[in-house]
């Protein structure tokens, strides 16, 4: 089969811009988003040639900024279509092809620069499919995999452990979002309603940390990378749970724990939260900060907890260090494993329930 007559859809690009203005959208944003974005979420989406990206505007504004921006323009002569491609770099291994959609102007009229003139559709796909192309996206793709395993492996502790229900990792190079270097860091901002929350990731290098922490999130981090001037007025760094919002969070949590309220108690380490569950076992949750806090399950009558998920600093050599959780607290058997809990109850619901289920506070 050829290549033109592999029938693809062409990804919109249209609907990831429609947050900034047009002033704040350039040829090089547009693609860099791309780049960020395009390491394994792109893998099931059908292609024409494996490392090639096919997307499409139907904002002449856009591709005109594309095509300025562009590594190459190539003008289909059979299909009177112009194409922007952008060279595989060390931030995307993957070829990437814009188009102008649904669009009855005449391309070519559009933009006063050089066209590089193929004949059809099936010459451009076989002067992109070659072996040295094929070889920079498999090398590209080795590598992220090792750059990305760590941060990988952290989203997915909070896809399966917390509120969390997606998350976007944004990273540069080696990893370091900023410079491209090795990252050992990352900034991060969880934003939910409710009981679900979307999670942005940004791994950085210990240099640029520091840079990263001087924002007020990883959204205003993030913008400021692109030159973009985002305004979040309702994204708020949070390092602590407001008193006032205690006996809400206690309340709602005892409710998804299917358990009662005991009375909280203001502790000079914390508040202290506990929930009975209909078993008699009750959890302990000691909430001083987002990076100090505690979780304890008890068996009905016992003092010494079966299970702890805390923030101490006692565990250095757990990944993702200091959150940690141990299977048996205090026990020669005990198990030290990264935890990936936030400290805010409501987001660690479902690790508490996990756990509850586990150790059996609900029963058989």
């Amino acid at each position: 089969m050829s290549y033109s007559s592999k029938m693809i859809r062409l990804l919109n690009i249209d609907r990831s811009l429609e947050s900034l203005t047009d002033d704040e959208i350039t040829g090089g944003v547009i693609d860099a988003y791309v780049c960020s974005t395009s390491f394994k979420t792109m893998d099931e989406i059908e292609k024409r040639i494996l490392f090639v990206l096919e997307l499409s505007t139907r904002s002449c504004s856009h591709w005109k900024k594309l095509i300025n921006a562009s590594s190459k323009r190539y003008w289909i002569k059979e299909a009177r279509e112009g194409v922007a491609v952008f060279d595989a770099n060390i931030d995307c291994g993957y070829i990437r092809t814009y188009r102008l959609r649904d669009s009855t102007l005449d391309q070519r009229a559009l933009i006063e620069s050089s066209w590089i003139e193929l004949k059809n559709e099936e010459t451009f796909y076989e002067t992109l499919d070659t072996p040295t192309n094929r070889h920079i996206f498999d090398s590209w793709y080795e590598d992220k995999q090792q750059v990305m395993d760590l941060p990988v492996e952290f989203v997915s502790g909070r896809l399966k452990n917390t509120a969390v229900e997606k998350a976007f990792i944004f990273a540069k190079g080696n990893g370091c979002v900023v410079c491209g270097e090795k990252a050992s860091c990352f900034a991060a901002t969880t934003v939910g309603k409710g009981l679900v929350a979307v999670m942005i990731q940004l791994p950085v290098c210990s240099e640029h940390l520091s840079e990263a922490k001087s924002h007020p999130s990883a959204f205003s981090f993030l913008a400021s990378l692109f030159n973009l001037s985002w305004d979040w007025p309702s994204v708020q760094k949070m390092d602590a749970i407001p008193d006032e919002l205690i006996p809400v969070i206690h309340s709602l949590a005892a409710e998804e724990l299917g358990g009662e309220v005991i009375p909280a108690i203001r502790r000079e380490n914390g508040w202290q939260l506990q929930v009975l569950l209909p078993s008699g076992w009750y959890w302990r949750m000691r909430i001083k900060s987002l990076s100090d806090y505690a979780y304890m399950l008890f068996e009905p009558g016992q003092e010494k907890h079966c299970y702890r998920a805390d923030s101490a600093r006692h565990h250095p050599e757990v990944p993702f260090f200091p959150m940690h959780e141990h299977s048996r607290p205090d026990k020669p058997k005990d198990e030290v494993s990264p935890s990936f809990l936030y400290g805010h109850p409501l987001l660690d619901i479902k690790r508490l329930k996990s756990a509850g289920q586990h150790y059996g506070a609900y029963g058989n």
